[in-house]
């Protein structure tokens, strides 16, 4: 029952940090204003007001040495009875403060008591419970369960609900305590020794049996003799030298006999016993330690026990962090303007190339958007005569003009994900290639964009600043590096759009690994692929993005070459007592968007990220996968044909069908797969360029005519290919 902290924090009345994590109960960092709760399963509305309303009172009211799981002890109040009373004080004054979560705190108790969770209490003999235990009993249950109360108790009950502050609360822990052992003596649980006492007292006991056995054998026949120091001899002891009398008498005084050392450890006890340290609590409420017992039964643990990794919603601070601006990104590449750069010219020309080859997408896209607004279209009366149907006015009713309303297409926006991991490198020119013909799709569309590019090149996120340092919480995502620049937008300026399509198109030119040709910004080198941290911020970006833009029908669009390096969260050593152990490949949750994220283990986390986006932001996802040779693209054929009905993994008639549609489409199409809505697996290299060129552009005069001919088949092969796939993302995109 992971939920928004958005709760707790206004009942706190304060911006306290809420914690949600992997913990055994609920605690507080007093000084540093934080509260943990635990992963809870779902038992309803109720049942989590009452669990948060409950642990925000401790929260606002109790001082650090009240709450229950303080190893703290206090002398004369045992632990369970100042958590009865206590609570009986924390939950008075929360209601207090907000009425409406009296019913809802009533309504969860009720539930908690069909579960048991103070014990079986039904069949109870009211004068066999002790007085703690009625107390915690009403002041929870209240009209629930009709508990009895003499003259005598009844005024602890009212000082229960009188009780000011934590000191009232020892007083009164103690009070109790004395009445108990009064008058329900019987009712008493035994002391229970500490083990290091224990243990002293066995010692005394088998010392004592030594001293008091029978002699050792063969001196039966002996009496005990005293032990006698032996007397110091001159050769040791110059007469007269009053030094060595003195270090004799010593000696003599310091060797301890048996009587002495079961004396001194009898002292020992008697001190130890009296410390605060090692005094036990004297009594517990059963009640009490029975709802502290089912406590354990609210938290949302796998079948073997293992807790549930949590992974904070992400703070502003590591948001701002992760996106780069454009700005800085210029500022980063030192590029001059392009107008000064050689290949100018033929940057033009491509962009030329490039607005003609997405006319088949375009024209998809009309189609469909045309087709959208027609089946949507209503025809109503006008109340006016249409004269021209006046000659049918003795046969028909039908006489009145007709108008036809079609409805509004829906906005549309896209926001793009390049892979900027150093296994893209050799395709990274054809990807920009792709990409720029969907930045120009957008423009032709009139739809707004934006392209990011995502790498593990953030130095800001690096351990050894201390700044990052002093940011971490528990549970915080491990951003794995995450720097996300933002490559190309349709929000930007004529100028900037300009600069960003000419270094992308610089980036598409090069064969360079280190892309000598477009300078980059440190956000742009090659790093890994922190996908699933990537797709985490997008959640953000996308939420942000359809505000601003009014967008009714969002697109989200990757194009990677691999898998994500997986999610880990931040783990703070000082809160390992209060947690319950996580396996490797153990259950994984995330607050997104204030709403509970299941992420899986480690191995489908990327596609229920992906399947997220899609539904709690109304998003269509489209990913582009770039196979880097046979063997990468084999063993990504074996995993799609999983997602296949009737397909099991490397399954051959599967893979021939895809290797059919790859050769008719140069790439493979397929719906519903690792999370994305649209899915489309392409080999790496020259196979993703997405421009038609020009066929003169590949004929010269030394050419024979079957030269030419050849030329034109593979000129003509490649405008077939290019328009495929344009049209199939027209399909997807509308």
């Amino acid at each position: 029952m992971l939920q928004s902290s958005l709760l707790p924090k206004l009942l706190a009345k304060e911006d306290i940090t809420i914690r949600h994590g992997n913990y055994h109960t609920a605690w507080f960092d007093v000084k540093n204003r934080v509260l943990g709760l635990p992963n809870w399963k779902d038992m309803g509305k109720d049942v989590y007001d009452l669990l948060c309303g409950h642990e925000v009172g401790h929260a606002l009211f109790t001082p650090e040495s009240g709450w229950h799981d303080s190893p703290e002890k206090l002398a004369g109040a045992p632990r369970s009875y100042l958590n009865v009373i206590e609570d009986a004080r924390i939950e008075r004054d929360i209601r207090s403060a907000y009425p409406g979560l009296i019913a809802a705190m009533q309504r969860g108790y009720n539930e908690l008591l069909k579960r048991e969770f103070f014990g079986d209490i039904h069949n109870l003999e009211w004068d066999q419970v002790k007085l703690i235990d009625k107390i915690n009993l009403k002041t929870k249950l209240g009209s629930k369960l009709d508990v009895p109360f003499n003259a005598e108790e009844k005024v602890f009950l009212d000082r229960a609900f009188a009780n000011q502050n934590f000191d009232d609360v020892i007083q009164l822990a103690k009070d109790v305590l004395a009445y108990t052992k009064e008058n329900q003596e019987e009712l008493l649980q035994p002391e229970e020794k500490s083990e290091k006492l224990q243990n002293l007292e066995d010692l005394i006991d088998q010392l004592e049996d030594a001293l008091d056995g029978p002699p050792p054998q063969g001196h039966d026949d002996m009496e005990p003799q005293e032990q006698q120091a032996p007397a110091p001899s001159e050769e040791n002891t110059p007469e007269g030298n009053e030094e060595g009398d003195q270090q004799s008498e010593t000696k003599i005084d310091k060797e301890p006999t048996p009587e002495k050392v079961i004396e001194d450890l009898k002292e020992k006890l008697e001190q130890l016993s009296s410390s605060p340290e090692h005094t036990p609590d004297q009594d517990i409420s059963i009640t009490d330690e029975a709802y502290r017992s089912n406590e354990e039964s609210l938290l949302d643990v796998g079948k073997n026990g293992e807790g549930t990794t949590i992974f904070n919603e992400l703070r502003p601070y590591y948001l701002d962090n992760t996106i780069i601006g454009y700005n800085q990104l210029k500022k980063e590449r030192g590029l001059g303007l392009p107008v000064e750069h050689a290949k100018f010219n033929d940057f033009k020309k491509y962009v030329k190339d490039c607005k003609r080859s997405v006319n088949f997408a375009v024209k998809e896209f009309e189609q469909r958007k045309a087709a959208f607004r027609y089946q949507r279209a209503t025809t109503a009366k006008t109340g006016r005569l249409d004269v021209s149907k006046l000659w049918a006015y003795k046969t028909s009713e039908d006489i009145f003009s007709q108008v036809t309303t079609l409805a509004d297409a829906k906005n549309h926006g896209m926001i793009m994900l390049v892979d900027y991991s150093g296994s893209m490198s050799n395709s990274m020119n054809y990807v920009m290639d792709q990409i720029l013909h969907m930045v120009h799709f957008c423009k032709a569309i009139n739809i707004p964009f934006d392209v990011y590019g995502f790498t593990t090149q953030n130095k800001t996120f690096c351990y050894e600043n201390q700044e990052f340092q002093d940011q971490l919480q528990d549970g915080d995502v491990d951003m794995n590096n995450l720097t996300m620049p933002l490559v190309c937008s349709s929000s930007f300026n004529k100028k900037d759009f300009q600069d960003a399509i000419f270094h992308m198109y610089l980036r598409q030119k090069t064969d360079n690994y280190w892309n000598d040709d477009a300078p980059l910004a440190q956000s742009e080198y090659w790093g890994s692929t922190p996908l699933d941290q990537a797709l985490i911020v997008s959640h953000a970006l996308v939420k942000q993005f359809k505000i601003k833009h009014q967008v009714e029908k969002m697109n989200f669009v990757t194009f990677t070459d691999g898998d994500a390096n997986g999610l880990n969260n931040i783990q703070m050593k000082g809160l390992d007592d209060k947690k319950i152990d996580t396996k490797y490949h153990g259950r994984k949750l995330a607050i997104i968007n204030k709403k509970k994220v299941d992420l899986g283990n480690r191995y489908n986390t990327t596609e229920l990220l992906l399947k997220n986006l899609s539904k709690s932001l109304n998003t269509k996802t489209m990913g582009f996968f770039m196979a880097d040779d046979s063997h990468h693209w084999r063993n990504r054929i074996n995993r799609l044909s999983g997602y296949v009905k009737d397909a099991d993994m490397y399954d051959r008639e599967f893979f021939k069908e895809c290797a059919k549609e790859y050769t008719k489409n140069k790439c493979v199409h397929k719906q519903d797969a690792f999370g994305y809505d649209n899915y489309y697996l392409l080999k790496g290299g020259k196979t993703l360029s997405a421009k038609d060129g020009e066929f003169d552009d590949q004929v010269h005069e030394d050419m024979s005519d079957a030269q030419i001919r050849n030329a034109f088949k593979k000129f003509a092969k490649g405008k077939k290919t290019n328009k495929v796939l344009m049209t199939s993302i027209g399909k997807a995109v509308a």
